[in-house]
């Protein structure tokens, strides 16, 4: 299985992050293949290393003004796209599944974004974000304002799964829940 992991790019984040993260790619990656906005840092660069130890398939997706990060990654497939938000057509459009680990702004936009195009029924993928360390909380809390006050519809809310449990990540990609 392909698996888009939407998450960060930065180092300057609590280590917190990065163990938690890890001890989940290292299941994640041992049976299946990653599709990620291809750098080489912070939990973007965790599963890179991950991937590449379990000998997985890797496809890296970067806007063109991102090729000189592209290129010192050794990838199977590199695409470069025009723009962000080409790179997040590509990641979501390639993938099998979709789990969005702690991120920054492109993170959010891609989980509004597969958020938006599954409950407009261009896929129907797994979309799991896993909320280490109470990290989405706030989105979440967001998401649940949209519903309560009829700004998207409830059934909205069956597109995607929130999570804190490693277990629960590899059942719910398993469709085992």
């Amino acid at each position: 299985m392909k698996l888009f992991i939407g998450c960060g790019s930065s180092d300057d984040i609590p280590d917190y992050y990065f163990n938690e993260c890890e001890l989940l790619l290292n299941k994640l990656l041992l049976n299946n293949d990653l599709i990620y906005g291809a750098y080489n840092k912070g939990i973007m660069n965790i599963a890179y290393n991950v991937a590449k130890k379990n000998n997985r398939y890797i496809i890296g997706i970067a806007p063109k003004q991102y090729e000189n990060d592209l290129n010192l990654l050794n990838i199977d497939e590199k695409i470069l796209v025009d723009n962000i938000e080409q790179r997040t057509h590509e990641l979501i459009t390639r993938s099998d599944a979709i789990i969005f680990l702690p991120g920054g702004l492109g993170t959010i936009n891609e989980i509004f974004s597969a958020i938006d195009s599954k409950r407009s029924g261009e896929f129907d993928k797994t979309i799991i974000i896993y909320n280490i360390n109470h990290y989405y909380d706030k989105l979440i809390e967001f998401l649940e304002r949209l519903y309560n006050d009829r700004f998207s519809e409830l059934d909205d809310k069956e597109s995607y799964y929130v999570t804190n449990n490693c277990d629960k990540v590899l059942k719910l990609l398993n469709k085992e829940v």
